[in-house]
């Protein structure tokens, strides 16, 4: 499948000597198997004199109309053409109108890489960037992105660290599904638990992968293993802080984003 993007200008030369023209068109064509069909598409459009003079160069030390056919992506087409009725991933406002007019992001792995518009799946879009901006600043961020690297051939589903603050005599413990040097890594550029000088990092435990029970269950064994050594580290009187409920991952974001729409199926039916 073949795109092409079309532009088409007025061109005055003394005018326009330095520049392309004005824009007077502009649109997107598909399913074009070659750049001759697409000129031929191009004629059809535009009808009498303009049809006869079209040109597809710029013209040289002459007035006139022409038309600049570049190949293009489906990306690109959909950009422009593409009209969602959706919500906003964040805070689930109703979203209406056309797919370009709307921030968005790719919530697969890839973050960076190309977004499939049409991919309702993996493309979430945003009212506005304050709330795509909000979306990531409530993720947690050790390595959402990053490939899970578990240990021990996938046998541990994820740690439990301990980082202790010398100078405040404070620690701090904490879960990773990453191997634990990423999460430390945050911890430090974020600077509430001190300066790296003054901090020391462990792993107290790993948690195993039950491979017999799913993901869900696997993560509820992780969050009572750190319950379960914050609640030793206070029994034992040491002054353990920051403890702070774990952030929403994409994935938790994804569920409650299709629980939204289940639900507003459900009323529409009502």
């Amino acid at each position: 499948m073949h795109y092409f993007w079309i532009r088409v200008y007025d061109y005055c030369h003394k005018r326009d000597a330095w520049d392309k023209g004005i824009l007077l068109d502009e649109y997107y064509l598909k399913n074009v198997e070659s750049k001759d069909i697409a000129k031929e598409d191009v004629k059809k459009k535009y009808t009498g004199s303009a049809a006869e003079k079209i040109l597809f160069a710029k013209p040289r030390k002459k007035d006139g109309i022409y038309a600049i056919i570049m190949e293009s992506n489906k990306f690109f087409y959909d950009r422009f053409y593409l009209q969602i009725d959706t919500y906003c991933f964040h805070c689930h406002k109703k979203l209406n109108g056309k797919a370009s007019d709307f921030p968005k992001s790719n919530l697969t792995n890839n973050y960076f890489g190309e977004i499939d518009l049409e991919d309702q799946e993996n493309t979430a879009y945003f009212c506005s960037y304050d709330c795509k901006n909000q979306l990531y600043k409530n993720l947690r961020y050790e390595g959402e992105f990053q490939e899970k690297e578990a240990g021990n051939n996938g046998d541990t589903f994820g740690y439990i660290y301990l980082m202790y603050n010398r100078v405040e005599n404070k620690y701090y413990i904490g879960q990773t599904r990453y191997l634990p040097f990423f999460r430390w890594q945050e911890h430090i550029k974020d600077g509430g638990k001190g300066n790296i000088e003054d901090i020391t990092f462990s792993v107290i435990t790993g948690v195993r992968n039950n491979i017999h029970a799913n993901e869900a269950v696997n993560q509820e064994n992780l969050n009572n293993a750190e319950a379960w050594w914050i609640h030793k580290y206070k029994e034992e009187g040491y002054e353990v802080f920051n403890i702070a409920n774990p952030k929403l991952t994409l994935e938790a974001y994804k569920q409650r984003f299709k629980e939204m729409i289940a639900k507003e199926h459900q009323v529409a039916i009502i």
